[in-house]
Order: structure tokens, then sequence, then C-alpha cells
């Protein structure tokens, strides 16, 4: 120790260290809570009907921010912030949640023919599906929609689709039909399992010819 009285030198006690790791810890954790609550749902995908985008048993991150202004969708507008062609959600259906992609928003016209999707007359080119992709209609009584019908997607509906056509339960089925802004839960932005699949998830690309 110096003999200069003018100069001292703090003592750190190991209970003050102690201390500020758990005030550091509790911070965190606080943070994490209230972000877990606010903006993010958790979920898994249940089955094939996202391949090959989605696969079985994988878990993702939904941003449920929407959710707060589903009662007012200038809001959302505003902020750029609803929900859009493309966008993969999680939503409430008979008491689970599933996993699909929005095909068709409020006010497009959606309509199937010879395999191929239309909306709002054009011919719809999903680029996130194989390139051979074809999407049918289920057989009388059980689908929402027939062959060739035009139908007007209401005020706070969306026409939801899997990827995987051919095994996917969703909007071409009357027992689904249209979902309801206010079924939805969340828009998928981040797969963070299995880790080597671990990353952000965007919106799906198309084309309209």
């Amino acid at each position: 120790m110096s003999d200069n009285p003018f100069i001292h030198t703090p003592q750190t006690s190991r209970s003050n260290i102690f201390k500020d790791i758990f005030e550091a810890l509790v911070v965190a954790l606080t943070i994490n809570v209230v972000i877990y609550f606010l903006f993010i749902i958790p979920s898994q995908v249940d089955g094939p009907s996202m391949l090959p985008n989605l696969h079985d048993k994988e878990l993702l991150f939904a941003n449920k921010t929407p959710t707060w202004f589903n009662s007012n969708t200038q809001v959302l507008n505003n902020l750029n912030w609803d929900y859009q062609r493309g966008d993969i959600i999680i939503f409430d259906y008979d008491a689970i949640v599933l996993v699909k992609r929005i095909i068709a928003s409020p006010g497009d016209e959606i309509y199937f023919s010879g395999g191929n999707v239309y909306v709002n007359g054009k011919q719809l080119y999903e680029t996130y599906l194989p390139i051979d992709t074809k999407t049918y209609i289920p057989q009388e009584g059980l689908r929402f929609i027939s062959e060739g019908e035009r139908l007007i997607i209401p005020e706070n509906s969306f026409f939801v689709m899997g990827d995987n056509r051919g095994q996917s339960k969703d909007s071409r089925y009357v027992d689904v039909g249209l979902i309801g802004r206010d079924k939805i839960r969340g828009v998928v932005f981040f797969r963070f399992w299995p880790l080597d699949v671990f990353g952000p998830i965007g919106r799906g690309d198309f084309k309209e010819q």
C-alpha cells in the first residue's frame, strides 16, 4: 500500500460482485419476459402441410405485434404491420394451432383453374414452391370453394394454404374456410429448432402473370 494518504485504492468485496451479477441477471430476465409476452409467441410445426419450407416438429417464433391492433387496421396499415400475402401465420383452429401461408387478403379475388391459383385475375407463381406444384380443389362435400368459382375475400378475413398442397387442410376445405383476423396469433419470422436451419423466415415471394 502507498504511504501517500491522498492515494486510495477502493476495495471491491466479493458480495458486491455477486450482487452486481444478480442484478444484471434479473434485468436481463425481465427484458426477456417482457419481449416474450408482448412481442413473441412460440409455435411448433405439426405434420407435413408446409413442406418443403417447414418440416414436422420444427420450432418457430411468431411476431404477435399485429394482434394488438386487430380492431384498428388503419394503424396496422400506417405502420406496415398488417398481414400480407406470402406471410406464414399461426392461427387458432378447432382448439389447435395451425401454420399456413396467406394467399389472398381482404379485397382480393381468388379462384382455381386447372391446378393453378389466380388472384385478382392473374395467375399466381409462388417462387417458394417446387416448380411443378399444382393446387387442386377437394372433392364435393369437403370443399369450401369450387373449381372456377370466384371468391372475393371479405374484410378482416384471409385465404390461407399450406405449401404442401397435396397434404394440407386449409381454406380450400369447408371446415376451415376463411381465417378471421381475430383468429391469427402472429406472423412467423424465425425458426429456432433444429439448429441446422436456425435463422430468420421472411415473407414468401411470388409473381403474377
